[in-house]
């Protein structure tokens, strides 16, 4: 088979490949996916704050292409409910601390379906789009590369220019560009179910923060508004890959417990980093976008706006005659380096009951409520993290005693 020649292949469609398709300037561009046209189903909350939640919390260049993402990917037909507020609650030892509710704006969409609308748009400017396609891998070929797919008509090659990886962590890609893997305290593995069952408020999303049943992460309940619930929980990578620590067998540990039943057979698993940008994001027309470069929030594991900023930010670069790399570290870089030294405050907090559990003695409720509300919008406050540094020096002083 003859390869097919094209300035740019973007490797995965999800939020940061379908947004740098529906952005990007280029003649000829193939957009590649291993899901299928209906593109699901996805392992996501999906739930996506509005911009007036993120306004007083986020930089403001960064802000503003949150904004610009949210205008260009929410669309009321994908918005499945609207998020009022956020319930947090601890456990520790089996006994439940409801901490209250925080004023928490939100959305609750339908990821597959908002993703498959960018990718129409992007097939209306005229990017190819192939799915139930799999690229196997990339080598350097001339002045370009040469990458290896496989689809239902078999195996063919496609040769480009430039090579753009959004098809999550580990991506083919990396390679390419020379990145290690992640440290695995900084990735975390994320399960993802529907369920049924929930009593609670369907305006109101759920989390539980408890060491026992997500170490190093938190389980959540976003109710749908039809009855239904996004139902998951994520745990370091640690615990689940040194530690032997079964993410599934959590994950129906916290559906037990609160009497709900899943709507579908499996449950979802995906790995995704929890830390900062990775070392090499751009190497010499090979580019990393999304959980393949790093840009998740490692202290709430959002990920869907900042992986379009990615994209958004490799469009204006390629257009622009730009370094991507030095454009993502000053837009994402130092905010998500700010964000993974709060998470890193937090992890022994997070990794341990009885540490928890001595939070919860020594501290107000509110206090302990403020703090978490933090570190779901992802704050940057100097002050949290001093906060943090001193309690941390508490807890550790009251547990040898």
């Amino acid at each position: 088979m003859i390869p097919i020649n094209i300035e740019l292949l973007v490797i995965g469609g999800g939020p940061a490949g379908s947004f740098l398709s529906s952005e990007v300037n280029l003649s000829s561009v193939m957009l590649v996916d291993k899901k299928k046209i209906n593109y699901g189903p996805v392992v996501c909350g999906e739930m996506m704050p509005k911009a007036e939640l993120l306004m007083d919390y986020l930089p403001g260049e960064l802000m503003g292409m949150i904004e610009y993402t949210l205008h260009k990917s929410i669309k009321r037909s994908i918005i499945v409910n609207h998020i009022k507020t956020l319930r947090i609650l601890i456990r520790v030892k089996g006994t439940v601390v409801d901490l209250g509710s925080i004023n928490f704006p939100a959305y609750i969409v339908n990821k597959g379906l908002m993703i498959s609308s960018i990718i129409d748009d992007a097939a209306n400017r005229g990017v190819r789009v192939n799915f139930s396609s799999t690229v196997t891998g990339c080598i350097r070929h001339g002045d370009g590369f040469k990458c290896k797919v496989i689809d239902n008509n078999g195996e063919h090659y496609v040769e480009t220019q430039l090579v753009a990886g959004a098809d999550g962590y580990p991506s083919v890609a990396m390679e390419l560009t020379g990145s290690p893997r992640f440290n695995p305290m900084d990735t975390a593995v994320a399960t993802s179910q529907r369920a049924t069952g929930w009593g609670g408020d369907e305006e109101e999303a759920v989390v539980v923060v408890d060491p026992n049943l997500a170490p190093g992460g938190y389980a959540w309940v976003f109710p749908r508004g039809d009855g239904t619930s996004n139902v998951g929980l994520g745990i370091r990578g640690y615990d689940a890959w040194l530690r032997g620590i079964n993410p599934v067998k959590l994950h129906y540990e916290f559906l037990k417990s609160l009497n709900l039943k899943p709507t579908q057979r499996s449950v979802l698993l995906k790995t995704i980093p929890v830390g900062e940008l990775g070392k090499r994001i751009e190497a010499n027309g090979v580019y990393l976008l999304g959980d393949a470069a790093g840009t998740v929030v490692s202290t709430n594991g959002a990920g869907i706006n900042t992986a379009m900023v990615s994209g958004l930010l490799l469009a204006k670069a390629l257009k622009g005659g730009l370094s991507y790399g030095v454009e993502m570290n000053k837009v994402l870089g130092s905010f998500l380096r700010d964000v993974k030294r709060l998470r890193e405050l937090a992890d022994p907090i997070l990794e341990s009951e009885d540490a928890l559990g001595r939070l919860i003695s020594i501290m107000p409720r509110e206090t302990v409520k403020w703090i978490i509300k933090e570190a779901m919008l992802a704050s940057v406050n100097p002050m949290l993290r001093i906060g943090a540094r001193l309690l941390t020096g508490l807890i550790k002083v009251r547990g040898r005693i």
